[in-house]
C-alpha cells in the first residue's frame, strides 16, 4: 500500500523556509505552510479562500470563539471571551497581510485560553488552508502519522488493504485489495467508513486514514465501516504487480496493479512470453491501478507506440517543463491493443492511457478515470508535520490535461459482481 500512497509524487523533497518575524516563534509552522503556497502551488491560490479556510480551522480549534462576517471596508470579526479583532480586506490582499491576519486572530484566541493547546490551534488553521485551497489532493498531516508513513525498513510493516476516498464530508472505501485482511472481512468498495482506529472519519483526510491503517505486522486496528465493527489485524503488502490471462483465440489480457519499480521490464518480459503462446491482440488491464513511477509509466507506453513524447510536466506559471518520452519504436508497435479503466484507474495510469490515446495506439473501455492529473512534492516542516502539495500538471502529448478524469470510448459500467462485463466487451473488439 505504500506505492500506493505515493502514486502521484514524482519528487519528494524537504524545504527548510526560515520564519519571519511575524510568525519567528508562536506561529513557524503555519509560516511555512503560507510560503509554500506561494513559492511552490501549481496555481495561484485564492487568498480569500485560505483567510476563510483558517478562520473555520480556528473556529474547530476553539469552539467558543465567534467569527462574524462584516460588509466593506471590513471583512471579519473575532470574537474572544469579550474580546475582539476585525479583519479587513487587507488581509487578502497578499500572503503577508493574510498571515498577519490570522497569527493575530489565533493569539486572540490562544490569549483566552480559548483552545486546547497551540499545537491544535495552529495545526487546525493550517488544515483550514489546505481544505480551502482549491486542490483536494493538497493534504496536512501531522507528525505522529506522517512518520507511520515513513518506512525505513527498520521494522516489519503491513496494513489492513484498505484505501479510501472523501465522500459527503466524510470517506468512503475506495479499494479492498485481494487476499487482504479487509478483503477476508467482507469489506466492499463503496462502503462508508464511519470511524478508523477510534476517530471519525469525518476528521480524517484520506492519507491520515492510510496512516492509521498501517502498522507493525500483526497490529490490531479497529474499523466501523458501514455500522459495523471490524478489528483486523495488519498484514504483509501484497507483491504483485500484474497478473496474465495466457491468449484464448488470440487475445490475452495482463493487468497492471501499479506502475512500481520494474513495471516495465516485467511487462516486456511477459509479452515476450505471450508471443510464443500466437499472442494477435491484448487487453491492457488498468483498472483499479493507482500509479507509481512515471518512468515506468514511460516504459509500458513506449512499448506500443512508434517512439515520441509520452507526457509533459507544466509547473507553476509554465515557468518549469519537463518531458518525458520514449526514443525507440516499441516492440508492440503494430499490436491490436484495448485498454480498461474504472473510478479508480488514476495518476500514472492515466498517463498511459492518455498517450496512448493520442498516438492512436489503444479504444478505452470501462468508466471514466479519477482524474488524479496533478504532480506534488512531500514537504516536511520543522515541527515534523508535513504538506503534500500539487507543484505542477501533467499533459498528454497533445496537450490534454489530465486533471479532469478521462472518458472511455466505450462506456461500460460493472459493479465488479456477476459476469466481468467491461472485459467481454473489449475482447469483442478485438476480435
Amino acid at each position: 500500500m505504500k506505492n500506493r500512497l505515493f502514486s502521484c509524487l514524482i519528487i519528494v523533497t524537504f524545504f527548510v523556509i526560515s520564519p519571519n518575524s511575524s510568525a519567528a516563534n508562536e506561529f513557524s509552522t503555519l509560516h511555512e505552510v503560507i510560503r509554500h503556497f506561494q513559492v511552490a502551488f501549481v496555481e495561484r491560490p485564492n487568498l480569500a479562500a485560505l483567510l476563510l479556510g483558517g478562520l473555520e480551522g480556528l473556529k474547530q480549534a476553539a469552539p467558543k470563539c465567534e467569527i462574524q462576517v462584516l460588509s466593506r471596508p471590513a471583512l471579519f470579526l473575532v470574537k474572544a471571551g469579550g474580546k475582539s479583532y476585525q479583519i479587513n480586506r487587507t488581509a487578502i490582499s497578499n500572503y503577508k497581510n493574510l498571515e498577519k491576519a490570522l497569527v493575530q486572530a489565533a493569539k486572540l484566541i490562544k490569549k483566552q485560553k480559548l483552545a486546547k493547546n497551540h499545537k491544535t490551534l495552529e495545526h487546525a488553521i493550517i488544515r483550514g488552508i489546505v481544505s480551502y485551497c482549491g486542490d483536494p489532493w493538497s493534504i496536512f498531516l501531522e507528525a505522529d502519522l506522517y512518520n507511520r508513513l515513513l518506512d525505513d525498513g527498520s521494522q516489519s510493516t503491513g496494513d489492513v488493504g484498505l484505501l479510501v476516498e472523501p465522500h459527503q464530508g466524510g470517506l468512503k472505501v475506495l479499494d479492498v485489495v485481494v487476499d487482504t485482511p479487509a478483503y477476508k472481512a467482507g469489506i466492499k468498495v463503496g462502503m462508508k467508513v464511519d470511524q478508523i482506529a477510534g476517530r471519525a472519519a469525518s476528521q480524517l483526510n484520506e492519507l491520515e486514514a492510510l496512516a492509521l491503517m498501517r502498522g507493525k505486522v500483526g497490529r490490531k486496528i479497529k474499523l466501523s465501516i458501514a455500522g459495523k465493527k471490524y478489528e483486523l489485524t495488519c498484514a504483509p503488502e501484497p507483491k504483485r504487480n500484474l497478473s496474465v490471462d495466457p491468449p484464448k483465440n488470440g487475445i490475452a489480457r495482463v493487468q497492471l496493479f501499479n506502475f512500481r519499480a520494474d513495471t516495465g521490464r516485467r511487462l516486456a518480459s511477459v509479452m515476450k512470453k505471450l508471443q510464443t503462446m500466437g499472442l494477435k491482440g491484448l487487453i491492457l488491464d488498468l483498472r483499479g491501478n493507482p500509479g507509481g513511477l512515471v518512468t515506468e509509466g514511460t516504459d509500458v507506453v513506449g512499448q506500443f507506440i512508434k517512439g515520441g513524447k509520452v507526457v509533459s510536466v507544466v509547473g507553476k506559471k509554465h515557468m518549469r517543463v519537463e518531458v518525458e518520452q520514449s526514443p525507440h519504436p516499441g516492440a508492440y508497435r503494430d499490436l491490436p491493443l484495448v485498454i480498461l479503466s474504472d473510478h479508480r484507474t488514476a495518476s500514472v495510469s492515466e498517463i498511459v492511457i492518455l498517450a496512448l490515446r493520442d498516438y492512436g495506439r489503444a479504444k478505452l473501455v470501462g468508466e471514466k478515470t479519477l482524474g488524479k492529473g496533478t504532480v506534488q512534492v512531500v514537504m516536511e516542516l520543522m515541527d515534523g508535520s508535513a504538506l503534500k502539495i500539487s507543484n505542477g500538471r501533467y499533459y498528454s502529448p497533445k496537450g490534454t490535461p489530465l486533471f479532469d478524469g478521462i472518458e472511455p470510448d466505450i462506456n461500460v459500467a460493472w459493479d465488479g459482481k456477476g459476469e466481468d462485463v467491461q472485459l467481454k466487451r473489449a475482447k469483442m473488439l478485438l476480435k
